[in-house]
C-alpha cells in the first residue's frame, strides 16, 4: 500500500513514527525503530512519549467518557544501545476521579532495559454538543496496520527548525498533521520540540554530539496558534547536564510547556 492509499487520519505525524497498541494485552505497545526516529543512533524521547501515550492515553481514552489529557511526562534511559524494536508495558499507579497516573517500562528485542517512564493524564469533561471519536475502533486500526515507512527525520516532517541553537531557540508552526482532536499540538510533538532545543543548545555550548537521557515534561496549556518557540538555560554548570527549556505559543503569548532535561556527549 502506497501513501496515497493509506487512510490519511493515519498519516498524521504522530501515526508516522509508528507507535502501535498490542491488541492482544492493552498494558503493552511497540515501536519499530528506524534511522529517522534516531539521534546519534538512539532512539528520540518524542516517539518513546508517544508510546506512552498511546498505550496509556488511548486505552482511557476507550472506556472514560471524558476527555483524557497529558499533564506530565518523566523519562530516564536505560542502556544506550542502539534498538531496532522497543516494547513499553504500562503499571497502574493511580486512577483516581480526576488524575490517571501510570509507569511504563522499555524493553528493546533483546529484552534490554532502555527506559522508565511515568505519565499523568487529566480528565476534561466534554463541552455541551461535543462527541469523542471511538478510540477503540481506531486503536484496532493502529493496532493491526502497516505504516509508511519514514523517508525523512520526525523533525524534518513536523516542520521544526533550530533557529539558534546557542539560546536552544528551535520554532514550529503548527499543521493538521500534528494536531489531536481539539485543534491542540499533540505532546510527543511538544516533546521532541522541547527535546530538540535542550540537544542543540547542549551541543553548540558543549561542542559535540549529545543525547537527552533524561526528560520531565509539564503540559501547561496546547499549542495551538503558534509559531512554537523555544529558549534554553543551563541549571548550573554545563558540566552537570542540566537544562531548563521553555516553549511559549507566540500565537497566544503564552508559555504552553516546560522542560527539565538531563543531558550526556554521545
Amino acid at each position: 500500500m502506497d501513501e496515497t492509499e493509506f487512510p490519511t487520519e493515519f498519516l498524521s505525524v504522530m501515526a508516522r513514527m509508528g507507535a502501535r497498541p498490542d491488541l492482544e494485552d492493552p498494558s503493552k505497545g511497540q515501536l519499530q525503530v528506524n534511522d529517522h526516529l534516531c539521534s546519534n543512533e538512539i532512539i528520540r524521547v518524542a516517539p518513546l512519549m508517544l508510546l506512552a501515550d498511546t498505550v496509556v492515553g488511548m486505552r482511557l481514552e476507550s472506556f472514560i467518557e471524558d476527555w483524557t489529557f497529558t499533564t506530565d511526562f518523566s523519562f530516564r534511559r536505560g542502556q544506550l544501545v542502539p534498538s531496532k524494536n522497543i516494547e513499553a508495558k504500562s503499571t497502574v499507579l493511580r486512577h483516581g476521579k480526576k488524575l490517571l497516573v501510570e509507569e511504563l517500562d522499555y524493553v528493546n528485542e533483546k529484552g534490554i532495559h532502555v527506559g522508565h517512564a511515568q505519565i499523568t493524564f487529566i480528565r476534561t469533561p466534554l463541552r455541551e454538543g461535543e462527541v469523542k471519536p471511538d478510540v477503540r475502533k481506531v486503536r484496532d486500526r493502529m493496532g493491526r496496520m502497516q505504516v509508511p515507512v519514514l523517508n525523512q527525520t520526525i523533525e524534518e516532517l513536523a516542520g521544526i527548525t533550530i533557529e539558534d541553537a546557542t539560546t536552544g531557540r528551535v520554532s514550529m508552526t503548527p499543521q493538521e498533521a500534528v494536531r489531536r482532536p481539539g485543534g491542540f499540538v499533540q505532546g510527543a510533538i511538544m516533546t521532541l520540540i522541547g527535546e530538540i532545543s535542550a540537544q542543540s543548545y547542549a551541543e553548540a555550548h558543549l561542542g559535540t554530539p549529545c543525547i537527552i537521557i533524561g526528560l520531565d515534561v509539564r503540559y501547561l496549556i496546547g499549542g495551538r496558534v503558534g509559531p512554537l518557540t523555544t529558549s534554553a538555560v543551563w541549571i548550573g554548570p554545563p558540566e552537570r547536564g542540566s537544562i531548563q527549556v521553555t516553549l511559549t505559543d507566540e500565537g497566544h503569548n503564552v508559555t504552553s510547556c516546560t522542560f527539565l532535561a538531563q543531558i550526556e556527549p554521545a
